[in-house]
């Protein structure tokens, strides 16, 4: 049976702390202003909670949760979604190496979106100046 895939750039960050309750109380302990956006929140727990989980390395159900999220997220016919995954996630994990070690356990879509942002983070930038 196929489920449909709701998940959409507006509910993104309901849809994450139903999924990884963990990730909420992360986030909440921030202590960060205002309303969660979704840049904001997938950075924040970038480095405070995905990265940690990944960095253990122990193939537990948390991580797996985590990464049956991004592979929703990749799922989703929302191109804003992709961009989150690209920029809020995939770029910082590109810059503090974990990114490689991350794709190993990405499903097929994150993968698939884990190589087209790879292709863009190693063309050379133009600083304007």
């Amino acid at each position: 049976m196929v489920v449909a895939n709701s998940l959409e750039y507006g509910n993104v960050i309901d849809q994450l702390f139903q999924s990884i309750p963990e990730a909420k109380t992360a986030y909440a302990q921030g202590e960060m202003p205002g309303d969660p956006l979704p840049y904001v929140v997938f950075s924040f727990l970038e480095e405070s909670f995905f990265t940690p989980v990944v960095r253990l390395h122990r193939h537990d159900e948390l991580e797996e949760r985590i990464l049956q999220f991004f592979e929703r997220m990749a799922a989703s016919s929302d191109a804003q979604l992709h961009d989150l995954l690209s920029v809020g996630l995939f770029e910082t994990r590109f810059a503090n190496g974990m990114l490689e070690i991350a794709v190993r356990r990405f499903g097929p879509r994150s993968k698939a979106l884990t190589e087209k942002a790879l292709k863009e983070f190693s063309k050379p930038r133009r600083v304007l100046g």
